[in-house]
């Protein structure tokens, strides 16, 4: 329910990159890119004149396409099953050679995500676009319950990509939980599915929005810790996770523009936390079936659906996660309030 909820409000927020990436996506990308946080005034621009990296995005749109729905290679009518790579990709060079015009006034970014929202620097950057095949796969390791791929991409790939947090996540890692939850499958892969269309909804031109030229950088980073956050039980990743959501939140105004494109990061912010909530869910479903097992309690059996079969089920059940009403779509968890006796 948490994140089919996340998911429908981010469909509805991305509304106008949508519509502009339908009409024409590298332009799209590039008014995103000018209207967007990055440092002033437009000083990346005259050092990175060329902000689409074609190449990136298309080897990004592949990855996606290998876990689309089976046989939906046509563009769906609905609205929160609308997915960016399912436009045609062909007509971007391998640079596209779009210029941004230097020297436009727009307001100052609170940080420079040039390359990417944590702050590790141009090596790092360089580190995550060198690994992106290995970055993008992470997630169809851990559907497939892949212990040994996953425990090569813990050892090799994520240290040589960021290795105090590869150290961080084996010192806080519970390797008997995260083991029991791969074998169950289900808690996984229903949360892997559900950040798989976030980002088959959300195109390109958001992130040149957020980072400009570093965009492919936020995304290929928000790519490696999301799915992070399943193979890590204590709060290194969360922690990091949190303090995106921060620095996109403190480059947000108080309106939006009339683009309305302040509105899908601001609602991207808030996704996150919602993901890094429901991942502690699934550690904490792992832990109750430990517990199972040790009482001798009947399990109900694991489904080994795939990935793509999930998605496929997800876009097709139009109805509240709440009630089963399709007359509205599922509201937020809520807060409340209990009145004990």
């Amino acid at each position: 329910m948490r994140l089919h909820c996340a998911f429908l409000y981010m469909v509805e927020a991305l509304e106008s990159y949508r519509k502009h990436w339908e009409e024409a996506a590298a332009i799209t990308y590039q008014a995103a890119a000018e209207a967007g946080w990055n440092p002033p005034p437009a000083k990346w621009l005259r050092s990175r004149p060329i902000v689409f990296d074609a190449g990136l995005w298309r080897d990004f749109s592949d990855s996606l396409r290998l876990h689309a729905i089976p046989g939906d290679g046509a563009q769906s009518d609905q609205a929160d099953e609308w997915v960016w790579w399912k436009e045609s990709m062909q007509g971007l060079p391998v640079a596209s050679g779009l210029k941004l015009r230097p020297g436009r006034e727009r307001r100052a970014a609170s940080h420079d995500f040039t390359h990417g929202t944590t702050g590790n620097g141009e090596a790092f950057a360089a580190a995550l676009r060198e690994h992106r095949d290995a970055v993008l796969s992470l997630p169809t390791l851990i559907a497939n319950g892949d212990k040994a791929g996953i425990e090569d991409f813990l050892a090799r790939v994520l240290p040589a990509i960021w290795p105090e947090l590869a150290d961080a996540i084996r010192a806080s890692q519970d390797r008997q939980l995260v083991d029991d939850l791969l074998d169950e499958h289900e808690s996984m892969l229903i949360w892997l599915a559900h950040m798989e269309i976030m980002f088959d909804a959300i195109p390109p031109a958001m992130y040149a929005y957020i980072a400009g030229a570093g965009g492919g950088t936020l995304m290929l980073e928000l790519r490696l810790l999301l799915p992070l956050l399943l193979l890590c039980t204590g709060p290194v990743v969360d922690n990091v996770i949190v303090e995106i959501g921060e620095r996109l939140e403190a480059s947000l105004t108080g309106g939006h523009d009339g683009l309305a494109f302040d509105w899908a990061p601001e609602v991207f912010a808030e996704s996150l936390v919602q993901f890094t909530r429901a991942a502690d869910e699934v550690h904490k479903i792992g832990a109750l079936r430990a517990e199972g097992r040790e009482d001798e309690l009947e399990l109900p059996p694991t489904s080994r659906s795939g990935l793509a079969t999930l998605k496929a089920a997800i876009h097709k059940d139009k109805s509240c996660r709440r009630c089963g009403s399709m007359g509205h779509r599922t509201s937020g968890p809520q807060a409340g309030t209990v009145d004990y006796e």
